[in-house]
């Protein structure tokens, strides 16, 4: 049995811990000084930490190897969830296996990255048609399995996955182009025939949310009022009034962003902002030094979607884009989402900072 050695990137972790520590502040706060619901954040938080410890201690080989049984190992448990799923608010997407209840939809994060990648280091170059078609082909499995769920951002969530490691993998911009138009020309027929009634509801209210202050419009006016009362200097810890007395609906799960922008204010605000852009540039800077295009592609790949998911969430909670399903890395009060981050990071960990004579990269 190998020794258990984790490779740890100092920088990362200690980003990793200040948002955990601002994050637990602020689910207190915001749920009320509820003593269930801060419990059950720290001990998934130290689950987290653990997951990153240990999946930084396994060799980057052996992600490569089995970036295909992990595909096909979320694929059966995404099925699996229309057999034993359990519903919530509408949609069938967590699975109860005993005591542990997760969301499968959430190895879709680390497996379509590690099975892209996985396809495309098999010949060197640029991605062919060929290839980018079986990618497409491959995530359009997992994608249409989380949109039946339903969940139309998952879906959304699935394929940006998979067109961010084309991307590093040189695909070409004509290609993009092409990808970003049918995208365009299908908003429309999307719209009208994919979108469900509540998806509709957020891009109106989106739009224009004092046009139902009382009901659609509601949580994204009360959000926006609790990041502009924080100031410059925020109304200090436990002093917040929106998120603390219930004005913010999810405001300490979706939500967080609010309530911490009011207790801690812009200045606050904008060095968790800072984390988390140098947290994707570490990443990104990280996968620039490895020398396996396995570990590059992976690596670049889930700094985009550390980025995408921090940008979305910050921006609907502010009023700048729509309301959708994307919690704040390392932030939001849940299970499923800050263990596969911590996950997420310990890969990238592994695959980055392990040096070439153990790890037998690709190229």
């Amino acid at each position: 049995m190998s020794k258990f050695r984790p490779y740890i990137d100092v920088p990362l972790l200690i980003s990793i811990l200040i948002l955990i520590t601002f994050s637990s502040l602020s689910v207190w706060s915001a749920s009320s000084f509820s003593v269930p619901i801060i419990e059950r954040h720290l001990i998934r938080a130290g689950i987290a930490i653990a997951a990153l410890l240990f999946m930084s201690s396994i060799s980057p080989a052996a992600y490569e190897r089995s970036a295909p049984y992990l595909f096909l190992v979320t694929v059966l448990l995404l099925v699996g969830v229309f057999v034993l799923g359990d519903s919530t608010n509408g949609s069938q997407r967590w699975l109860a296996l005993g005591p542990i209840r997760f969301q499968p939809s959430e190895l879709v994060k680390i497996a379509i990255p590690m099975m892209m990648a996985w396809i495309l280091v098999i010949d060197a170059g640029r991605p062919s048609l060929k290839k980018i078609m079986t990618c497409l082909i491959l995530t359009a499995i997992p994608a249409g399995l989380i949109f039946i769920q339903p969940d139309l951002d998952g879906a959304i969530f699935t394929v940006m996955y998979a067109l961010f490691v084309l991307y590093f993998a040189g695909m070409s911009w004509k290609l993009i182009g092409s990808v970003v138009g049918i995208i365009a020309v299908s908003l429309p027929l999307a719209w009208y025939f994919v979108m469900e009634t509540y998806q509709k509801k957020r891009i109106l209210q989106f739009l224009d949310p004092e046009s139902d202050p009382l009901g659609s419009g509601y949580q994204i006016i009360q959000s926006k009022i609790a990041i502009g009362s924080g100031g410059m200097m925020g109304k200090g810890w436990m002093d917040a009034t929106q998120g603390n007395l219930g004005f913010i609906p999810e405001s300490h799960t979706d939500f967080i962003f609010s309530t911490f922008a009011e207790e801690w204010g812009y200045i606050g605000s904008f060095v968790i902002l800072a984390i988390y852009t140098f947290m994707t540039f570490r990443v990104l800077w990280l996968a620039n030094q490895s020398e396996s295009t396995f570990a590059r592609l992976v690596s670049g790949s889930f700094a985009l979607s550390f980025f995408l998911y921090s940008f979305i969430n910050i921006g609907m909670v502010s009023g700048v884009l729509p309301v959708m399903g994307s919690p704040l890395p390392f932030f939001s009060y849940g299970g499923s989402a800050i263990i596969t981050q911590g996950a997420i990071f310990g890969i990238i960990m592994a695959l980055c900072l392990r040096k070439k004579s153990i790890c037998a990269p690709s190229n």
